[in-house]
């Protein structure tokens, strides 16, 4: 199915409804807020659930922007330890950190 924007004649820009202003306020709002939550679990120690009850840990070090590649340093895992390691995003189910501390 062909989905149709419709089109304001006098300035002639498309209604696109995800573009409001409203809309892109939260989207700021939200992405600021999960880039702080981001930077402030960098270093700290993570445990990641994987597919197949596979668990492994190591300190956080960072994400790419979608979130798709997880880089882990002193990553362990059930057949030994690896000093840096980039986990796959698709194959985390969820992360546990437990030494977050909230500061406003």
């Amino acid at each position: 199915m062909i989905q149709r924007e419709e089109v304001d004649v006098v300035s002639g820009a498309a209604n696109l409804g995800f573009a409001s202003p409203e809309k892109q306020q939260a989207r700021a709002f939200l992405r600021e807020r999960f880039l702080r939550v981001v930077t402030g679990i960098v270093g700290k120690q993570a445990e990641f659930h994987l597919h197949e009850n596979t668990r492994v840990s190591g300190e956080f070090r960072g994400c790419d922007v979608g979130f798709s590649e997880i880089f882990v340093r002193n990553l362990e895992t059930p057949i030994g330890k690896v000093p840096e390691a980039i986990l796959r995003g698709s194959d985390v189910i969820h992360l546990n950190i437990g030494d977050i501390s909230v500061d406003q």
